[in-house]
């Protein structure tokens, strides 16, 4: 089993609790819950994925300036310390551009990797799934994969400052798409929600994780925009 880690989340979450310690001792307790997550997933070999630290040309900011800009909370003390730990002792991939949630996302291959993160926004990847604070092991299909992103499209994502259709929550935009299984009817259904079409495209251009390269939403809305049109004969 090949397991793609959540570099990102490994950084913050051994170096918020590492505060009272110095670095030698922060990077051996990284180590030691890399060396845990690769042991109980039965890991044969991996990747780990860090997001560009303060990349000018990340995508989702060119698309949405506003993206993340309520994240006011100071990194670790030994942010950089464990980042740079991470690409020389385990090779850590640095996203440029994309995010690590994007690699993660075009690397999965179901039944034969498995990602390791405690992002919810991964439940939009297909296939099989360890959250290493919980230890838990969840399988994701296709079509739940994708009714998480609709469902995200139509609440916003208040943790990356994405706003959604207005007083539309968990709640709602479960009832919204009760009973929908193909993509078609979800898109159908969030577009009429939504009534701005400049709005839900920006929106899903933010939200949506890649799983391909390339895979830049706008590419989505074109071909499901148009079937619905195709669909109402127009």
């Amino acid at each position: 089993m090949l397991a793609l880690i959540d570099g990102d989340i490994l950084v913050y979450r051994i170096g918020f609790t590492t505060e009272d310690v110095d670095e030698t001792i922060a990077c051996w307790r990284l180590k030691d819950m890399v060396d845990t997550i690769l042991l109980t997933v039965g890991a044969t070999s991996f990747k780990i994925f860090l997001t560009e630290e303060n990349d000018p040309n990340a995508l989702r900011r060119k698309i949405y300036p506003e993206y993340k800009a309520n994240r006011q909370q100071p990194k670790p003390k030994h942010y950089q310390g464990l980042r740079s730990y991470l690409q020389t002792d385990f090779a850590a991939d640095i996203c440029t551009e994309i995010e690590a949630d994007d690699a993660l996302g075009m690397t999965q291959i179901p039944g034969v990797s498995i990602i390791v993160s405690i992002d919810k926004d991964l439940k939009q990847i297909p296939g099989d799934h360890y959250n290493f604070v919980t230890e838990e092991f969840d399988q994701v299909s296709i079509e739940e994969g994708l009714k998480y992103f609709y469902t995200q499209l139509l609440t916003g994502d208040s943790s990356d400052n994405v706003k959604g259709v207005w007083k539309v929550g968990p709640v709602k935009a479960r009832a919204l798409l009760q009973g929908l299984s193909e993509e078609q009817e979800m898109f159908n259904k969030v577009r009429a929600t939504y009534g701005n079409d400049e709005e839900m495209l920006l929106n899903g251009r933010v939200l949506w994780i890649w799983k391909q390269a390339n895979d830049d939403w706008r590419n989505h809305w074109n071909v499901l925009s148009k079937s619905s049109e195709d669909q109402r004969g127009e």
